[in-house]
């Protein structure tokens, strides 16, 4: 069993940006020197996902703000077997509302992955909202994004960006990694890009009730993957996740590891390693692996 964990290392942003923020959107960062320290040697490689988009170059005046905002540490943690990935948000300022609002075909996207690529070598992708389309993971592909891990089997979820709602539907995904089809990136495919899911866990009943509640209101009918939960690895675990292998990935942000998030975080980690021949690795070591059979 292999096991990928992320970290979407999003800047502190208002829900509604009209104008750029007077204070550091990136503070949250030192949260992560408190995981770096208490873990240490513990703590397994980490795919950074770094974010870069046009709200963090609205606020900041840089894509690429985020890595420069500590450069050492994230060469610190290059060099302990880490990698660092891109993150991204599909939100461009919309003129007619004066705000950042959804863009479901940004112009800024290879921009944004040049300034990150300019310090690293950038292999994978998570998205903001978890949000996949078809357009998306054509242009990941294009521009030389080797490895997605987004998806979240049998969820449908609704986000607000700004004063939008964006639709984030990965019902009919497969539960293992494949590569998706460019005309549905629910389904597999022949793309050259790899898309892994993130591990679901076992939804109880009273959380599958919620979840067609919810389902119910936004008018889907669906009962697919209602059985299905996401948690992320700073949450507390009932259980080890119900994903079939051969690789389970989890995410998680810098402001999750604050109060009971990192003790989570370590006792998951504790499971995970109980797991017989468990491998902690990258999304590089993955694209570099034989098979993931």
């Amino acid at each position: 069993m292999k096991i990928l964990i992320g970290c979407d290392v999003d800047p502190v942003l208002p829900a509604v940006l009209a104008s750029p923020p007077s204070e550091d959107i990136w503070s949250c960062l030192k949260l992560l020197d408190r995981l770096v320290e208490s873990l240490g040697p513990a703590l397994p490689p980490i795919t950074w996902l770094i974010r870069s988009d046009e709200s963090v170059r609205f606020a900041t005046g840089a894509f690429d703000s985020g890595f420069l905002a500590r450069a050492s540490f994230w060469r610190s943690l290059i060099d302990r077997g880490h990698e660092v990935g891109w993150h991204m948000h599909l939100m461009s300022f919309d003129h007619a509302r004066r705000c950042f609002a959804f863009d479901a075909a940004p112009a800024w996207l290879p921009p944004a992955y040049a300034a990150l690529a300019a310090h690293v070598n950038i292999v994978a992708t998570r998205t903001g909202w978890d949000y996949g389309s078809n357009h998306l993971f054509g242009e990941l592909q294009r521009l030389g994004v080797q490895v997605d891990f987004s998806a979240l089997p049998g969820n449908i979820v609704w986000h607000h960006a700004g004063p939008d709602t964006v639709l984030v539907n990965w019902l009919r995904c497969p539960g293992t990694p494949y590569c998706p089809a460019a005309q549905d990136y629910q389904r597999p495919g022949r793309m050259q890009l790899l898309e892994i899911p993130i591990a679901q866990f076992h939804n109880p009943v009273s959380g599958v009730a919620r979840r067609g509640f919810w389902r119910l209101s936004h008018g889907c009918l669906s009962l697919a993957g209602l059985r299905n939960r996401t948690l992320t690895i700073t949450q507390p675990w009932p259980d080890l996740p119900k994903s079939p292998g051969p690789v389970w990935a989890f995410f998680f942000h810098p402001e999750e590891v604050e109060g009971e998030g990192l003790p989570s975080f370590a006792r998951n980690l504790e499971r995970l390693r109980g797991i017989p021949g468990v491998e902690f690795v990258t999304c590089s070591s993955l694209v570099q692996a034989p098979s993931l059979e």
